[in-house]
């Protein structure tokens, strides 16, 4: 969708900030927080050389669990901030985001920090990034002048991950649903371990951006019983998903440990063809679902709103976050020449 240029008429701005009254800005944008994207609105947000693009988020996600790990940082923490990277590498399409994995990474673990209240300065965590990446070099302190210049660049990062995020941070994370589900399937410890170990997996991949936490929960502890050779009857319709949702997860975690298994957690423990193996038979069971020996398939729907990268709103204007649907489709009728607004064209981004 192509925004157009309009202009418009001052009106006295309203007085509580709580009420639905549009601002009369020129190049309005509105950009309304979508915690959750379709496949389709992720597949058409995708650069063309995604191979490199794969490579460079595995990266920054190892490099995430890294620097976490010498942090000491709980899991939602890391998990967020996989989260926002994925999100900054998908809406913004410069080079240096796509061929850069350190700092946009550590910029987003600085930003998780703040968002899930785990303190830490920016410094601390460049520090321990920077003794990371040169064993051999004399460690330095947080305070170090070789820091300077790479501070200011993630810091400048922060604001573009914000709005990437629409500045909404209710994340929800498939740790705390694992734990009450492996209890409730009474799933034995090392079953439970693997699965904790395949839930932090998958947020390596894009599928946090399509799927509920939960969904991730079941997905982990399909992949981790299949994996282990135990199978486990999941009552899916008690919990709120099907099973066709979780079985796409399992394939997108299958597919990640068979080509790329040296930057996961699981990847390793187990040899390349128990994936492979694994995916035939996922493949099969997913086919028969398909032709109508199980639930049929729901087709997705063609994609709703269409998404847009933040170089695509160009550099004037004025952005409104907001989280409220429904606010939304009031500013907007009032930007788009409704009765009570007489604004001009709004310009919906995201």
């Amino acid at each position: 969708m192509t925004p157009s240029s309009h202009t418009t008429t001052p009106f006295s701005p309203a007085s509580n900030p709580a009420t639905v009254e549009a601002y009369n800005f020129l190049n309005t944008y509105i950009q309304r927080s979508r915690p959750y994207l379709t496949a389709a609105q992720i597949e058409s947000l995708k650069p063309s050389d995604e191979a490199r693009t794969i490579q460079t988020r595995l990266q920054a996600c190892q490099w995430i669990v890294q620097v976490a790990g010498v942090l000491q940082f709980p899991v939602r923490t890391i998990a967020t901030a996989m989260i926002l990277y994925h999100r900054l590498l998908l809406f913004n399409k410069t080079t240096y985001f796509q061929e850069n994995a350190i700092e946009p990474s550590i910029a987003s673990l600085f930003v998780a920090c703040k968002i899930e209240d785990t303190l830490k300065k920016s410094r601390e965590i460049l520090c321990v990034s920077y003794n990371l990446r040169h064993p051999n070099s004399e460690p330095i302190n947080p305070d170090s002048s070789l820091l300077e210049e790479t501070s200011k660049r993630v810091i400048g990062m922060e604001r573009t991950i914000l709005e990437t995020s629409s500045f909404d941070f209710r994340n929800r994370h498939a740790q705390p649903f694992l734990m009450k589900l492996c209890k409730r399937l009474k799933l034995g410890k090392e079953t439970a371990r693997l699965a904790w170990s395949v839930a932090l997996d998958v947020y390596r991949t894009l599928v946090p951006l399509r799927a509920t936490p939960h969904a991730l929960a079941l997905a982990s502890i399909e992949t981790a019983t299949r994996l282990g050779g135990k199978r486990v009857k999941i009552e899916y319709s008690k919990l709120e998903a099907t099973r066709d949702d979780v079985l796409s997860i399992v394939d997108d975690l299958l597919e990640l440990y068979t080509n790329h298994s040296s930057s996961t957690t699981v990847g390793p423990k187990y040899e390349g063809n128990t994936y492979l193996n694994a995916r035939i038979e996922l493949n099969k069971e997913r086919k028969r679902l398909q032709n109508g020996h199980g639930k049929q398939l729901p087709v997705e729907p063609p994609i709703a709103v269409k998404l847009q990268h933040l170089s695509e709103r160009g550099s004037q204007g004025t952005i409104r976050f907001m989280i409220d649907p429904e606010r939304e489709q009031k500013e907007c009728s009032l930007l788009n020449g409704a009765e009570d607004g007489g604004m001009g064209t709004a310009k919906v981004f995201m």
